[in-house]
């Protein structure tokens, strides 16, 4: 047994000194950022015809993988100025491979009342295919078919 140690603790150091390498070869690199902002809200004057200035804050994170594909992370909250106007929040991430397709999953819209309650929600998951169709579509989407207006407007 005393001389397989010799071998045992050879193989181990090689071992050891390979696995960094791979493991430092396998991490993406990472970008994040936060930011908060104040902006005269043209979505809210064009939908409402309301001129309010809404605050947006954001957080996001974008990891790119040694093989191109991408995962980006966000969450963000818009609160306007002007209290009839719902507290619009959003979260997700994107999955993007080097091929062009793509998935998304999370919630992009929430529309909080200012009372707390919630007035409209989109959540779920979207693949699409490299020319940006829509593949697969799962969760609960009644942003996508609602006449936004009746939400956000008072």
């Amino acid at each position: 047994m005393h001389r397989l140690l010799p071998a045992i603790t050879l193989a181990l150091a090689v071992a050891l000194s390979l696995l960094p390498a791979a493991t430092l070869a396998a991490k993406p690199e990472r970008e994040t950022d936060s930011y908060t902002d104040r902006f005269h809200d043209d979505f809210i004057f064009d939908m409402c015809g309301i001129d309010t200035w809404t605050t947006v804050t954001e957080r996001w994170t974008l990891k790119t993988w040694p093989d191109g594909s991408q995962t980006f992370h966000t969450r963000r909250t818009f609160v306007p100025d002007d209290p009839r106007i719902p507290i619009e929040k959003g979260a997700g991430t994107g999955f993007f491979a080097p091929d062009g397709s793509s998935h998304v999953t999370g919630k992009p819209l929430q529309l909080f009342d200012r009372d707390g309650g919630i007035l409209l929600l989109g959540t779920g998951m979207v693949r699409f295919d490299a020319e940006g169709n829509v593949l697969v579509a799962h969760g609960h989407d009644e942003a996508l078919s609602a006449d936004l207006a009746e939400f956000y407007c008072p």
